[in-house]
């Protein structure tokens, strides 16, 4: 129902439809600003395990550790818990974004300018086929068994790719730059993590 305005364009009942704007503008507000506040703490508390590790090399192995743990996770459930499997699903696919966002964005390009282009492009082609089973699971009736089959060809892929970069390319790299190198590369990722978590 509309309001009829006086001579002082007050509605009748003595508010001013400024001051109904400006109640609804400073609500809408502080609604922002409650959820800017808690969206930087979500992401604060999801990048903090790879940022206390204090080291790129061993958040990333982190990463990986927690990868493989909600995967186990998965497994487990029963074809007919499709819901906790739906949503396993999107925290694990949440987690491999991230965790490929700091490698691509940040570990591949010094690995690449070390003489190490090759296995670079390699662990970029691995990620690209662990995004594409990603998308297979999650378009995949949850309580398909099919489901059991892409998951397990989800983990031997990420498993073997893991073993390379956590046993020979890693710790070459690691080795190869300086302490000081190694601190800077740490912050780089943690923010390419930031961004995403």
């Amino acid at each position: 129902m509309a309001h009829s305005r006086t001579h002082n364009g007050r509605t009748p009942n003595g508010q001013g439809g400024s001051s109904i704007l400006s109640s609804s503008v400073k609500g809408l507000l502080l609604t922002a600003g409650v959820a800017a506040i808690a969206n930087i703490g979500r992401k604060m508390a999801v990048q903090a395990p790879t940022a206390m590790a204090q080291d790129w090399c061993e958040g990333l192995i982190k990463e990986h550790k927690a990868t493989l743990a909600v995967i186990d996770k998965l497994e487990q459930l029963s074809p007919d818990q499709s819901e906790r499997r739906a949503m396993l699903l999107m925290n694990l696919k949440h987690m491999i974004t991230k965790h490929a966002m700091q490698e691509e964005n940040v570990i591949y390009p010094v690995l690449g300018q070390g003489g190490e282009g090759d296995a670079a492009r390699s662990l970029n082609s691995d990620h690209g086929e662990v995004k594409a089973m990603l998308y297979e699971l999650g378009h995949m009736d949850k309580g398909d068994p099919a489901f059991n089959e892409t998951l397990g060809r989800l983990r031997s892929a990420l498993e073997e790719h893991m073993r390379q970069e956590e046993d020979e390319l890693f710790p070459a790299l690691r080795e190869r730059l300086s302490d000081e190198e190694n601190k800077k590369l740490s912050r780089e990722m943690n923010m390419a993590g930031l961004i995403l978590a």
